[in-house]
């Protein structure tokens, strides 16, 4: 090949190379002319004739690594992100790279193969004012590796997941450098978001993985239980969430924004909360939420679908807690935020079930209106009946709507939410079933009259055993009147004495839901409070539950939701945090909402 061909087929070279990268021709030839040169010195030096033999015969892959090195001099982050390609099948280009990997460098040549890395990609070798970025080179080697060795065949899932996984460790570990590190946070989280499906599909997909589970009951190294696979890569990715979390050379923009590293603090921590939420780890969630609320930005800082999606997670765990207040504090915001598009409904019938479970066991009940909405499709036949015996006082409707082998079980287990439903609300038909056992057969003094209004502990030994058997007591057209209600059918099964109402009654005074005390030896039970307010008997002995509960909560300072940063410590941002700057504040010191009675 004569000089003057040689010429144009550098130039056009270089002219691609440009285009991909983003710089002028000259910039890129200063950039590849220590190459160029050095490769002329090999091709004339007889002991380098085979790796002179390797380049010739990987030409896309030369390119490819000179664009690579390109994106790194300019600080392309989008463009660094858009090459490194990941989920199969790839395109024509990747292809021929591929072949030409598996041809000049095959499994067992990963040296070889490094060296090549380190000599193209000087950018990342020489560093950033000296320091060099080692951790790329070493991060481009196992990538290439990837590309070599990944298969879209479903029967070597595994074999994909502990690739990609390798990966994951490489990018968080190049991920971790001072200046450079931020360039490859895109890949993070794009690789990172692959880990996660995979990790809980191959959970769901048990025959895959038959083998290691085989394996893990034998226990790890120090006798516990073997990591799951989902576990192992929401460990994974929780050290790339550490990273941005700790990163100080970054913060908020002048407009509020977040940048560098901190950028990924939610979109990584919520693929952790994903796979701990799937493969129900959610104890190991906790970690994640209290270093967010005591390190991160503040969550109005980042993107609408951050905010929801983690909101929802919050909402979640702290509903699994048994902080029902705090919990729809969470999802109502969430809810709120979540947009009302189809694309969307399944995110918001997700939100809308802890959403309205929450509440229900606070004493409020989902509207009509927000019945109808699209993403609430099937609930009103799994919350009203619920609603209706919490309403009514009827006991077995409600235990038998709740039972374990019922119709309904499967679906409120499915979403973990049968046992708050069953032991939180539980009080709230017993104080229903109270209050109309007063109204059937109570006294009612006359108002200049210093005596109680009361009902005996017999008249509630037998409502109570009646509408555990059969249902309330007396006519069927009850409903209290602080909650909204319909007819109820009839159920059997239990017996009640003076004792267990006994228990009940102190219960529901000690969590505020009825006011008045238990006269042991008349056995009666007897309202108080009434001159307070106006002579209104009801309002006085039976409080409305989600006023009770609702005050009791910001009592106790509910209404501050631990892993939920509203703003910046030291007074930047909406909300105020009563904790105050340096504070740590852990889940372990929340308390409860109520007894479960």
């Amino acid at each position: 090949m004569n000089d003057a061909r040689l010429l144009d087929l550098r130039d056009e070279v270089l002219g691609q190379v440009a285009h991909y990268i983003g710089l002028p021709i000259p910039e890129v030839f200063e950039e590849i002319a220590p190459i160029l040169a050095q490769a002329v010195v090999l091709a004339k030096d007889p002991r380098h004739q085979t790796e002179q033999e390797a380049d010739m015969a990987t030409p896309l892959l030369g390119q490819y690594l000179v664009a690579i090195n390109g994106f790194i001099h300019a600080r392309n982050e989008s463009s660094l992100a858009e090459w490194i390609a990941l989920e199969p099948p790839f395109n024509s280009h990747y292809q021929g790279m591929i072949q030409e990997l598996n041809q000049a460098y095959p499994k067992g040549s990963d040296a070889a193969l490094e060296q090549k890395c380190s000599q193209a990609l000087r950018a990342a070798v020489d560093g950033d004012d000296g320091s060099p970025w080692t951790a790329f080179v070493k991060f481009m080697l196992q990538y290439l590796a990837y590309l070599r060795d990944v298969s879209a065949d479903e029967s070597r899932y595994l074999e994909t997941y502990e690739l990609l996984s390798e990966l994951q460790q490489r990018a968080n570990s190049a991920l971790s450098h001072s200046t450079l590190g931020h360039l490859v946070l895109p890949i993070v989280v794009a690789n990172a978001k692959l880990v996660c499906r995979l990790a809980i599909g191959l959970d769901k997909q048990p025959e895959l993985i038959a083998h290691l589970k085989s394996a893990g009951q034998a226990g790890g190294e120090d006798g516990g239980p073997r990591e799951t696979l989902p576990e192992r890569a929401a460990n994974i990715l929780r050290q790339a969430f550490v990273t941005c979390l700790n990163d100080r050379a970054s913060g908020l923009s002048a407009d509020g924004k977040p940048e560098g590293k901190k950028r990924g603090i939610y979109m990584i921590a919520n693929l952790c909360l994903k796979i701990l939420f799937q493969c129900r780890k959610t104890r190991n969630a906790t970690q994640i939420f209290e270093n967010i609320y005591n390190l991160s930005p503040p969550l109005s800082a980042y993107p609408k679908r951050e905010r929801v999606t983690y909101l929802y997670y919050l909402g979640r765990f702290l509903f699994g807690n048994s902080h029902f207040y705090r919990a729809q504090l969470a999802l109502q915001y969430a809810y709120d935020e979540a947009p009302a598009r189809p694309e969307c409904a399944r995110q918001r019938r997700h939100i809308l079930v802890y959403l309205i479970a929450s509440n229900i066991i606070l004493g409020r009940f989902p509207s009509d209106a927000l019945l109808n909405r699209p993403e609430a499709h099937g609930l009103r036949e799994r919350f009203l009946p619920l609603c209706f015996a919490i309403q009514e006082g009827n006991l077995g409707a409600f235990r038998q709507h709740l039972a374990f082998d019922g119709p309904n079980a499967d679906w409120f287990l499915h979403f973990r939410i049968l046992l708050q439903l069953r032991n939180r609300c539980e009080p709230l038909v017993w104080r229903s079933l109270v209050r109309k056992t007063w109204l059937l057969n109570g006294t009612r003094p006359l108002p200049e009259s210093k005596v109680t209004p009361q009902t005996t502990l017999d008249d509630l030994v037998t409502a109570f055993t009646w509408a555990s058997n059969h249902g309330a007591p007396g006519t069927n057209d009850y409903t209290d009147p602080d909650f909204h209600g319909v007819d109820y059918g009839d159920t059997g099964g239990d017996s009640i004495d003076a004792t267990a109402v006994e228990s009940k009654l102190s219960s529901l005074i000690d969590q505020g839901l009825l006011n008045g005390f238990i006269a042991h030896k008349q056995a009666k039970f007897a309202i108080t409070g009434v001159k307070a307010k106006g002579g209104d008997v009801l309002a006085a002995g039976f409080p409305q539950p989600w006023g009770v509960l609702k005050g009791k909560a910001e009592r106790f300072g509910e209404d501050e939701v631990p892993g939920w940063k509203k703003q910046q410590q030291g007074g930047q941002g909406g909300g105020a945090v009563r904790p105050g700057p340096g504070v740590v504040m852990t889940f372990g010191s929340m308390k409860a909402i109520g007894a479960a009675g």
